[in-house]
């Protein structure tokens, strides 16, 4: 089968993050990084698929969001890879790396984690979430912040991807995790991972779009986008408990107003934000 390449070239932060937004509608993954400093920055969006994405009507869209994010898309470019073992490579690229107390290794790590931390197995695959980006570290921290002083009871975890948030939180808290995503491959690959962490009696996960109907977590992770998390304020909102912790990433740092005004309104006030290489976790409280 052969395997499709879409990079998108784009001027502006916020324009990056439109055109990412819309490509994660179509795709399993999207990356979006900046490949040139400056007024205003250059970003490159990709996304890798086993058919191609952009017909004529998804490019103009593509193209009116970034200009109406006050950006523009430099280039586009769609074609066909040669055939090459993604994940073996992956797994390869992919060494343990500390996070706060968590240790974050692939399978084919073998060595003994280090003394004190907590060892979460974690596999490059089509699910979001090794580690590795900023907004899962900063995710990683945050927890490990809020856990080291509270004791939470009903975490829930939405957009789970790989399930490293959910499973992190499963292994520190020993308590029961709900963990969603809209994608069924991610939920298979999450699965996957809980058993191999020995966690998979701990955490339930489920197909579903947004929070659901579930209510009363006194933790809850929203590891997504700055769009969509605005869009998703008011179940984000009812899923949180009187009192309670939400941890939101996804979003740039310049990004963090707008986030913030739609959380305010919902009752949900700033305690802490982690920001890493302008990607920015916000811890609210209820």
């Amino acid at each position: 089968m052969p395997l499709y390449r879409t990079a998108i070239r784009v001027e502006g932060a916020e324009a990056a993050a439109a055109v990412a937004d819309m490509l994660d509608q179509r795709a399993g993954s999207v990356s979006a990084f900046e490949t040139r400093e400056g007024n205003p920055p250059e970003w490159l969006v990709e996304t890798y698929g086993a058919a191609p994405l952009i017909e004529a009507e998804f490019d103009v869209r593509l193209r009116l969001a970034a200009t109406a994010s006050g950006g523009k898309i430099l280039d586009l470019i769609e074609m066909p890879v040669a055939e090459r073992d993604w994940l073996a490579e992956n797994r390869r690229a992919f060494p343990p790396q500390r996070v706060g107390r968590f240790f974050i290794r692939g399978s084919h790590w073998r060595d003994k984690p280090p003394p004190g931390v907590i060892a979460v197995e974690i596999d490059a695959a089509t699910a979001f979430g090794t580690g590795e980006h900023p907004t899962t570290r900063g995710c990683l921290l945050a927890f490990d912040r809020l856990a080291r002083r509270r004791r939470f009871r009903r975490p829930r975890d939405i957009g789970t991807g790989s399930g490293i948030l959910a499973i992190a939180a499963a292994k520190t808290l020993r308590r029961a995790v709900l963990a969603s995503d809209v994608d069924p491959g991610s939920v298979r690959v999450a699965r996957h991972h809980a058993l191999c962490n020995g966690v998979a009696g701990l955490v339930r996960f489920v197909c579903a779009a947004g929070a659901g109907r579930s209510r009363g977590h006194d933790l809850v992770f929203a590891n997504i986008l700055a769009r969509p998390l605005m869009r998703m304020v008011r179940d984000l909102a009812r899923a949180a408990a009187p009192g309670g912790f939400v941890i939101l990433s996804g979003l740039l740092r310049r990004q963090e107003a707008g986030v913030l005004a739609a959380y305010r309104a919902r009752h949900l006030r700033l305690a802490a934000r982690v920001v890493i290489d302008g990607w920015s976790t916000l811890i609210l409280r209820k």
